[in-house]
């Protein structure tokens, strides 16, 4: 007689850990900002880490959107500033649709004020407009 089945449990196994960011202090620091109480390991995906070109390349979600956060350290050997960059793609497509939306939000060189304005960028794309029912009162 055959055995039923029971259910496996489901253990991920990420091709990256954030230990493979220690190279990237900094960007730690900065996702920190954003991670409130549940840590950022609970909140960020590496999607691709490669410490030879000092390239790392981590994916957040919201329930709605998916941002792509690309960084390159500054190289040591010239004053080239590094990269940070953000591209953001809707989750789910649009009826009728066979693609997925998407913008290009900011990048520029690996600094905290980069950072600061890819935030922006995230915040922004993510409200929503009040629709307004009566006239504002003053």
């Amino acid at each position: 007689m055959k055995q039923p089945q029971t259910e496996k449990s489901y253990k991920p196994n990420p091709k990256f850990s954030f230990e493979d960011l220690k190279d990237f202090p900094e960007l730690i620091t900065w996702l920190k900002q954003i991670a409130r109480q549940c840590g950022i390991k609970n909140l960020v995906f590496i999607s691709d880490c490669d410490r030879k070109d000092n390239v790392v390349r981590l994916r957040l979600f919201t329930k709605e959107n998916e941002y792509y956060i690309s960084a390159r350290l500054p190289s040591k050997s010239n004053s080239a500033g590094g990269y940070l960059g953000c591209i953001v793609m809707t989750r789910k497509s649009r009826a009728g649709e066979e693609w997925k939306r998407g913008n290009d939000l900011t990048d520029g060189n690996y600094s905290e004020n980069t950072w600061q304005r890819i935030k922006d960028d995230i915040i922004a794309y993510e409200l929503v407009k009040v629709v307004r029912t009566s006239p504002d009162k003053e």
